[in-house]
């Protein structure tokens, strides 16, 4: 027996409820940020996400970074001083829970 891709929905948002995929990406890449800024400042990762790189871009519309993302949710948000927060695992939670209730995020 061949099952759809309707019926497959349906039996997702029965035991799931209303899913928004995009709200969960952005919530994880909002957690994603909290921790990269609360790991040691030694770690390979922390470096690349602090290092500026040298050099001139091309004259075209600069392309997008990933922190530019982030950065404007959190801003849409009203969160200040979120490198702070994050440093707060308490409070970095609270960010993300009000990052996945806002809508249209």
């Amino acid at each position: 027996m061949r099952v759809g891709c309707s019926s497959v929905r349906a039996a997702a948002r029965q035991l799931y409820g209303e899913f928004d995929l995009v709200t969960e990406i952005k919530k994880g890449r909002l957690r994603c940020l909290g921790h990269v800024e609360r790991i040691s400042e030694e770690t390979m990762v922390k470096r690349l996400y602090e290092n500026t790189p040298e050099g001139s871009r091309s004259v075209r519309r600069p392309r997008l970074r990933w922190m530019d993302d982030p950065r404007e949710e959190l801003r849409r948000m009203g969160v200040t001083n979120w490198r702070i927060r994050a440093h707060r695992r308490d409070d970095w939670k609270m960010v993300v829970k009000e990052a996945k209730v806002l809508q249209g995020l």
